[in-house]
Parts: C-alpha cells; sequence; structure tokens
C-alpha cells in the first residue's frame, strides 16, 4: 500500500466536550485512531512511552498500539475520536470495534489491514491545522449528508496527510512544543511579544528563538504571525465577522495592521481573501 492509495473508511466519529472516558488499563486498539485535543493538558502512554498532552496535540494510533491516556479538560475542552482504516476493504463492517484491553484483546476479530511505513507506527504532534478538518469530517459523519462518506474520507486523507508531512520532519523536543501550547494559548493578544514567550520558559529572547528556529524553522515572531493568519483565515472563511473583529479576535493590535500583514503574506486583502474563497467554493 501506498500513500497515493489511502482512502479511509469511518467506523466511528465524535467530539468529545469536558468529558473523557478513559480505561483504568491499558487500551489496545484493533483499528486506525485519531485523537486531536484542545483545551486539554495530561499525557498519553504509548507502547511504554509517555507523551505530553498539550493544546492542539493530534494522536495516531495503527492498529494494535497499546496505549493509555490521563487527562484533565479545562474550560470549553474538547476531543476528536475516530476510528478507521486506511482503505475501504472492510467497509462492510460500519460500527466502531469498540475497545479492548491487553487483556481483552481478541485476535481473531482484528480486520485485515493494510499498513503504509509512514502510518506504521504511533505519532503524537502538535497540528493546529487539522482541527477544523477533523470537526468537519465528523459533522458530515454523524449528520450523513449527501455523499457523508465520500466527503469525510477526503478530509480524513488531508489530516493523514498532514501527520506524516509533520512526522517526517526532526522531531519536536518537548520544549519546543510546550512552546507551541503556549503560542496557542495566548496568540491572541495583541501584546504577546518574544520576552513575554522566553520569560514564561527562563530563557533568553534570542536563545530560545534560536532553538525554536532549529526546530520549526521559523522564528518565534514568524511562527507566531503565521499561526495567527492561520486563525483569521478560517474566521474568514466560517464566520461572519467583520475585519476589525477578526483582526482582534487573531492578536493583531489594529485592522490596518492586519490587512498590512495578510496582504504581505497572502498576496491579498482579508476582504479580497474571503471574496475569492466564498466564489471558487460556488
Amino acid at each position: 500500500m501506498k500513500i497515493s492509495d489511502i482512502n479511509p473508511h469511518i467506523r466511528y466519529a465524535r467530539v468529545h466536550r469536558a468529558y473523557f472516558r478513559t480505561k483504568k488499563a491499558i487500551s489496545k486498539c484493533y483499528d486506525c485512531r485519531i485523537f486531536f485535543f484542545n483545551n486539554v493538558t495530561g499525557s498519553v502512554t504509548v507502547n511504554g512511552k509517555k507523551h505530553n498532552i498539550l493544546n492542539k496535540t493530534a494522536v495516531f494510533f495503527p492498529p494494535e498500539t497499546e496505549y493509555k491516556f490521563n487527562v484533565t479538560f479545562k474550560e470549553n475542552g474538547s476531543a476528536v475520536v475516530m476510528d478507521f482504516d486506511l482503505d475501504n476493504r472492510n467497509e462492510s463492517l460500519k460500527a466502531s470495534l469498540g475497545t479492548a484491553t491487553v487483556s481483552t484483546f481478541d485476535n481473531s476479530i482484528l480486520p485485515p489491514y493494510s499498513a503504509i511505513e509512514e502510518l506504521s507506527k504511533p505519532i503524537v504532534r502538535i497540528i493546529p491545522q487539522i482541527e477544523r478538518m477533523l470537526i468537519q469530517c465528523t459533522e458530515n459523519f454523524i449528520f450523513k449528508n449527501q455523499f457523508y462518506r465520500e466527503n469525510s474520507s477526503a478530509l480524513l486523507k488531508l489530516c493523514l496527510l498532514e501527520f506524516i508531512k509533520q512526522n517526517s520532519a526532526h522531531s519536536q523536543s518537548e520544549l519546543c512544543e510546550e512552546v507551541l501550547s503556549y503560542i496557542h494559548d495566548n496568540f491572541a493578544s495583541s501584546n504577546l511579544t518574544n520576552e513575554d514567550i522566553a520569560e514564561n520558559f527562563n530563557y533568553h529572547p534570542y536563545h530560545l528563538s534560536r532553538i525554536f528556529k532549529e526546530e520549526t524553522g521559523k522564528t518565534l515572531h514568524k511562527y507566531l504571525m503565521y499561526y495567527r493568519l492561520q486563525i483569521a483565515k478560517d474566521y474568514l472563511l466560517t464566520t461572519k465577522y467583520d475585519i476589525s473583529q477578526i483582526a482582534w479576535r487573531s492578536g493583531f493590535c489594529s485592522s490596518a495592521y492586519f490587512i498590512k500583514i495578510f496582504k504581505e503574506n497572502v498576496g491579498m486583502t482579508p476582504k479580497e481573501y474571503r471574496h475569492l474563497q466564498i466564489h471558487t467554493e460556488i
């Protein structure tokens, strides 16, 4: 199986808010799983290795992964949970296969599975850009509108490609993950600076920015601008907020500055971007 052959078949998709049931024993999955956490803290132990769960953490498990979550929901916290296969050869199995523990796992009900190297091992990464797609995918699956399986499968494939892309880069250190989480939590403050971020981690701004760039390819300031623009694009496409509201919610100090930065990076004004995308969809 190759990346081009990915055609996910979803069996379960839900957004859990303010509550997430976890087992006391170690769980073991029958199919592929994705978890995406928003405003949640804690950890997940995967095949014996512990990973921190921070804001916007995305988790992918291939079949037979052994895992245990320990998470706490903050205000407005949520977790997207999806069970699926990478292709549709087992589409006759429509319902979730449930969650087994290591001791109750039954190999006889494990569906045939085609693995690709890029998704053959668990992945735990902060990937904020897939949140909107996962939620839309889940809504399609729940409401079962026309072509919901095809639409959900296409969106999920885009998310899986982002997992592969993020995982193919060098792994991020715990410090870098915590800095990313801090930016994701505080980007809406227009007064947020490199100094504020560095002070929170007891680093000199220049030193922290250098470490951050080595791992992400962007300085602290450039990543902050990048993330704010991603948030602004989402608001432009999914809300009716005016430009000043979007500027404020995205962490820009003024509408004029927001428009200037947006045009420099996107090549058009926010208004032009919204208009173009709407008419492209039509």
